[in-house]
């Protein structure tokens, strides 16, 4: 396994673990998509994330089929933050997904979810460490070790 497999392995768990994600759009589009909070179907091997975001009425017909985006991955209570940017693209058609993913009827009727899979480019992880350090020398200790060991990432895809 490569470093980059390794990186993908990484990066898929944490995103499996948390799911929620807040997605925002950089789209100069007369109709762009709102900024919202998603639910991640799936992270695949390939460095791809899916999921559904709303889309009022049938504008997505009027939407930038590949925009860049951004997903924050944040849990209440957890000890760490995902930021994921790159390439999205709206999906018309599930048959590049490995295993299908189905639009419920619902929204297809109504025209107000679309299927996006958003290509990682870019990631930064970064852990909460809590400081629990009682004593002088225990601080100097923690402030060496969080010197050394750094909790926040960044890994490129380009």
């Amino acid at each position: 396994m490569n470093s980059q497999d390794e990186k993908f392995g990484f990066l898929q768990k944490k995103i499996m673990d948390i799911k929620i994600a807040r997605f925002r759009a950089e789209l100069h589009s007369e109709c762009p998509l709102p900024n919202n909070i998603i639910t991640t179907i799936k992270a695949d091997e390939h460095g791809n994330i899916w999921f559904f975001t709303s889309c009022n009425g049938n504008h997505a017909a009027f939407i930038d089929q590949h925009f860049y985006a951004y997903l924050e991955y944040y849990q209440k209570g957890g000890d760490a933050r995902l930021r994921v940017s790159g390439k999205a693209s709206i999906v018309t058609d599930d048959t590049d997904a490995n295993d299908p993913i189905m639009i419920p009827d619902a929204a297809k009727a109504n025209g107000n979810l679309i299927l996006i899979k958003l290509k990682i480019m870019q990631a930064e992880y970064m852990e909460n460490r809590p400081v629990q350090a009682t004593n002088i020398s225990s601080r100097i200790k923690h402030f060496f070790t969080d010197f050394f060991v750094p909790s926040h990432r960044t890994y490129d895809f380009l």
